[in-house]
């Protein structure tokens, strides 16, 4: 019968103070060694498949964009869709939606142009990524 005692008696089921707390740090360590990037994050190319309507050509500005599943589509002259990951290449943060024509990453304040996509400041070292898109009636459709 188990008596509640037997348990404590038995070392090999009893963690001492000092393993119990290193394994806490190791785990609090890789969480936050995760959480950091190498300063180039590679790349999400987005969960939109091919064929997957990303948005409608009304619902982006001329000059500006929206945000949509990970994807940033843009309209920078009218008439004229493109599209970017939205993953900042500094570290992989959703950058936001465009305000005068530049995109913003709210962790770090890089900033990139609609126009093109191209990096303008901070600490990204490259441009957004593109993702091919094209104009079916009124969807913008990935490519």
């Amino acid at each position: 019968m188990y008596d509640g005692q037997e348990f404590l008696r038995d070392n090999r089921w009893c963690l001492s103070r000092r393993t119990l707390l290193a394994g806490a740090g190791a785990v609090g360590a890789a969480g936050l060694l995760g959480a950091c990037g190498d300063g180039d994050a590679p790349a999400d190319a987005a969960a939109a498949t091919s064929g997957t309507v990303l948005a409608r050509t009304a619902d982006v500005p001329v000059g500006g964009g929206t945000v949509v599943a990970g994807v940033l589509v843009v309209q920078p002259t009218a008439g004229v869709f493109q599209a970017y990951d939205a993953a900042c290449p500094h570290q992989g943060v959703q950058i936001a939606a465009p305000r005068d024509g530049v995109s913003t990453c709210p962790a770090h304040n890089s900033t990139f142009a609609v126009a093109d996509g191209a990096r303008l400041g901070g600490p990204a070292t490259r441009g957004l990524t593109e993702i091919a898109v094209r104009v079916d009636g009124t969807d913008i459709v990935r490519a």
